[in-house]
């Protein structure tokens, strides 16, 4: 691979504190603003709250170097901070039917590395919705993969009145003073369908106006939250609630099971924060890649999942399975 450091195209970001740099030998591959700027459901504004510009430098916490090379095979190499990329990068993103798997999409290959720099930073994610109950000081974090149900709870917490305080990565760090959750993207995708047959009332409560489509369940669209967020952008201590859903239509009667065994919990959360960095996914709709876990992060992921768990300083209300439908979903949960 060429020389990163004689590329013209560079450009710096700052996440939750953290620094990540850009350099690529094609100004198009790094510094397009559909990957960074809300309203497309591809966008980075749906896995955080917020994305700083900032001064690119080799001092940054995180490096990806996009070479666009029509003549080299695609080729992914991570070395800790840094990320390697390189092939006919143009062709793919001009040719990609889904932009979410693109090299800067929101499921895609740096999303991914940006979650690694965050831990190696001690900011530790779980793909799981973070709902806040004001009076209470309670978060409840619903956990989960994509299809599980998170969005229905997220839909559900509002009518209820609860506050959004990540739509889909919940992120936090231990240190000596207790547990703080930094609040996460304010934009969520949603199925139309969600909002026609299971909560039309939110509609009302989000100022939608849904487009017409032929078939709602097929179509997301992007959906602006940040009328019903937290005042505060972070979280010291709060209560805790833990939830592991899984939803389908027809059930009348949610199913609800207690998880009192620490480890479990600890066992499940582990799982929904090592989804996003460890399992392989395909980049570009078509190319096989390798998750980006280490041992030593797997480690320490491991560890501050058992103390989050431990609550040494923090309140864990509850930890909860429910297998229920999605009018029914908090029942014997919002107590």
């Amino acid at each position: 691979m060429e020389n990163p450091a004689d590329w013209a195209h560079k450009k710096g970001i700052k996440i939750l504190g953290v620094s990540h740099g850009f350099a690529s030998n094609v100004e198009a591959l790094i510094h397009n603003p559909i990957y960074f700027e809300p309203g497309e459901i591809y966008s980075q504004i749906t896995n955080w709250e917020e994305i700083e510009k900032t001064k690119y430098g080799p001092e940054m916490d995180s490096h990806i170097f996009i070479l666009d090379a029509p003549d080299l095979p695609f080729e992914i190499r991570s070395e800790g901070k840094e990320l390697f990329v390189q092939g006919n990068i143009t062709q793919f993103e001009n040719e990609t039917k889904d932009r979410r798997r693109a090299l800067l999409g929101n499921i895609g290959l740096w999303y991914r590395h940006a979650l690694t720099t965050q831990e190696r930073q001690g900011i530790f994610s779980l793909h799981a919705v973070a709902i806040y109950k004001l009076v209470e000081n309670e978060l409840l974090v619903v956990a989960g993969k994509a299809g599980s149900g998170k969005t229905v709870f997220l839909l559900e917490a509002i009518s209820r009145g609860y506050q959004v305080f990540s739509t889909e990565m919940t992120y936090f760090r231990i240190s000596t003073e207790g547990v703080r959750f930094f609040r996460g993207a304010l934009y969520d995708n949603i199925r139309i369908g969600s909002f026609l047959y299971d909560f039309p009332e939110v509609v009302n409560y989000l100022n939608l106006d849904l487009p017409q489509v032929e078939n709602p369940w097929d179509h997301k669209i992007s959906v602006d939250m940040r009328q019903l967020t937290t005042a505060q952008s972070e979280l010291s201590n709060p209560k805790l609630s833990f939830v592991f859903p899984r939803i389908e239509t027809g059930i009348e009667r949610p199913i609800v099971r207690d998880i009192s065994d620490p480890k479990e919990v600890a066992r499940l959360l582990f799982a929904s924060a090592s989804e996003k960095i460890g399992s392989t996914f395909l980049t570009y709709d078509s190319i096989p890649s390798r998750g980006l876990d280490t041992p030593d992060l797997a480690a320490k992921r491991w560890q501050a999942l058992v103390e989050l768990v431990a609550g040494e300083k923090w309140d864990i209300k509850q930890a909860k399975s429910t297998l229920a439908g999605p009018n029914n979903c908090m029942e014997e949960i919002d107590q």
